[in-house]
């Protein structure tokens, strides 16, 4: 019996015994396999860390991974009531390295005063996993604190955050991931590590913080990249005629107006957002 196999039978019985059930409507797929909880934590290399932050740690195996891999301050987030006994028993064995907030990752504060040297790590449920990535690609922006992530994406989304110039799968959520860190896919995790078993591949990926930009703000670059992109068939002298004219991208900024969305660079689009910051902003 594969090892992924057995530690989901194991825990699969612990969650019943507890009267916890594993919630769709959360996109709730949990990982039992030690090996692999163990390779994630070292990913964030927890030692150099001021603090963590986990985002929805359900039954609390990956947190167990962090403090096992010398994790100094963790910090879980959870939204789920059903793991408060569980979770609450952790942070018992844990008390100085363990907090817990039973609120929404999708609406978090992530900024701390206290710490400037911030990791995020978790295995996102699906079905919210853009919107708490965006969250943190603003935070981030506005306080340059989260200097490190690891998150697990559907495949497919992962492949979309790191694509680069030129790939099928290059987007809008490409270039704003890649103007604030270097991303990168780590590995590729198969349905049948999970419990319940999801109908889709799923991926780690690692964002590691670049250096402070000079350029536009995050804001501009989420404006000019959805526009492009939600028309992504037409020429941008036709998908950002709203923004910018014809005039403007060939002679102010040498951008070729009959290229379509994904055929721009990241630096066309980071060239385009400031140019609209100053124009608006003189």
């Amino acid at each position: 019996m594969p090892e992924h196999n057995k530690y989901n039978n194991q825990y699969k019985k612990d969650l019943e015994l507890s009267g916890i059930k594993p919630s769709k409507r959360l996109g709730q797929n949990f990982i039992f396999d030690k090996n692999i909880l163990n390779k994630i934590a070292r990913l964030i290399n927890p030692s150099a860390c001021d603090l963590i932050i986990e985002i929805g740690p359900g039954h609390g195996g990956l947190s167990e991974a962090l403090i096992n891999n010398n994790a100094k301050k963790i910090l879980l987030i959870e939204k789920d009531i059903q793991f408060l006994h569980l979770l609450n028993d952790f942070k018992s064995k844990y008390p100085d390295q363990v907090d817990i907030r039973f609120e929404d990752a999708t609406n978090f504060n992530f900024d701390f005063a206290d710490y400037q040297n911030i990791s995020i790590v978790s295995n996102l449920p699906y079905n919210v996993a853009t919107k708490i990535l965006i969250l943190l690609l603003k935070t981030q922006y506005s306080t340059n604190k989260l200097k490190n992530m690891i998150l697990m994406f559907q495949k497919e989304v992962a492949q979309r955050i790191t694509a680069n110039y030129g790939n099928k799968h290059y987007g809008r959520l490409s270039i704003v991931s890649q103007y604030l860190y270097q991303c990168n896919i780590e590995f590729d995790l198969n349905p049948a590590i999970f419990f319940p078993k999801p109908k889709v591949d799923s991926s780690i990926v690692s964002f590691k913080s670049l250096r402070e930009k000079s350029g536009p703000g995050i804001k501009m670059l989420e404006t000019v990249t959805r526009m492009a992109f939600s028309q992504r068939r037409k020429k941008i002298k036709t998908s950002l005629k709203d923004l910018i004219t014809v005039a403007e991208l060939t002679q102010k900024l040498d951008i070729d107006v009959d290229l379509r969305a994904e055929q721009l660079s990241p630096n066309d689009y980071f060239k385009i957002s400031k140019y609209l910051e100053k124009r608006t902003n003189p």
